[in-house]
């Protein structure tokens, strides 16, 4: 079991495969791209939040990919950090290395000055490589090396704990401040799950391309702040109160409100979490339907302007409505 720490890099993971690499050599910042630094070139500084990085040559300051590979082969004087690839080096590197959810294979030339930290991968470590500073894994620090099994365990059970209520909070929050627009996802994700997720994976992307828009503003960095929480607690929550309203709704309780629907739900979605090599995948793919079940009500909604509309008393009486259909 992996410690969750955050929705939002669970979100980007199968949001990654909508947008094939292309290519690119150079050391410029990229949004988009793998970035190749060839044998006997020198580069200051290599990033790119949407593809891999291969380094043969040199590097003088930092490396980072934020969905990508990294593969280092050549000397990189700053640091490595990757968000979601995995990491290979295979050559000195001056700085840290990082890899949040990907995993990290020290090969044989590798030479580590600063620390090391993963957060939810492993460590293959070649037993030649060379390590100076310390090891950490997962959400507790200053570990040296591999964790007893106990206090890994220890950790991954308090960062779900976390998860959960998290999650419980958003949902009810929901349930209780705007439970329309709530009933409305459930509702599109019930009546058109394929189309829900397909607006779901194009969401993240959009999402991107409007940050990048807000950012350059410089005033739109203070409506990221609040936009971002909302993108990625909204999908999760919508997911939740389906499975938790389908629940309650298997067990009789027809008036029960959306708020028990929600807390029902949310503990069921982050139970799903828990689910060895497979958990991670599933909880992704509800969020990203939660995700798209909201756009696709969205979208609804402003077709429908004008036109009369069916109104349900209750989301019970609605899927009543959807069965006597």
């Amino acid at each position: 079991m992996r410690t969750p720490t955050g929705l939002l890099l669970c979100a980007l993971l199968l949001a990654s495969l909508l947008v094939p690499s292309s290519p690119a050599y150079a050391s410029e910042k990229k949004v988009m791209g793998d970035v190749v630094v060839k044998g006997g070139e020198t580069e200051e500084e290599i990033s790119t939040a949407w593809g891999n990085v291969l380094v043969e040559g040199e590097v003088e300051g930092d490396v980072s990919s934020g969905l990508g590979d990294i593969e280092i082969d050549g000397p990189v004087r700053g640091d490595v950090d990757a968000g979601f690839g995995n990491v290979i080096i295979n050559g000195p590197v001056g700085g840290d290395v990082k890899a949040g959810f990907g995993d990290l294979n020290l090969e044989q030339n590798a030479q580590i000055d600063g620390e090391i930290y993963v957060g939810h991968g492993t460590i293959r470590e070649h037993p030649e490589a060379q390590l100076q500073g310390s090891q950490e894994i997962g959400m507790i620090s200053g570990f040296e090396g591999e964790k007893p099994p106990f206090e890994d365990y220890f950790s991954d059970m308090i960062g779900w704990a976390l998860m959960t209520l998290v999650l419980v909070g958003a949902a009810v929050l929901l349930a209780v401040v705007v439970p329309g627009p709530l009933r409305a996802s459930a509702r599109s994700l019930e009546t058109s799950p394929g189309r829900s997720l397909v607006l779901g994976l194009g969401s993240f992307p959009a999402m991107i391309v409007l940050s990048i828009l807000l950012a350059i503003t410089g005033v739109g960095i203070l409506l990221l702040i609040l936009l971002w929480p909302v993108y990625l607690l909204f999908g999760p929550s919508v997911a939740a109160y389906f499975l938790g309203r389908k629940v309650v709704l298997a067990t009789g309780r027809y008036r029960a409100g959306d708020a028990l629907a929600a807390v029902v739900g949310a503990v069921l979605v982050a139970v799903v979490f828990l689910i060895p090599f497979l958990g991670g995948l599933i909880f992704v793919a509800l969020t990203l339907l939660g995700t798209g079940g909201a756009v696709l009500a969205l979208l609804a909604r402003r077709h429908s302007r004008g036109a009369p509309r069916v109104t349900y008393a209750s989301y019970e009486d609605y899927l009543r409505d959807q069965r006597d259909g």
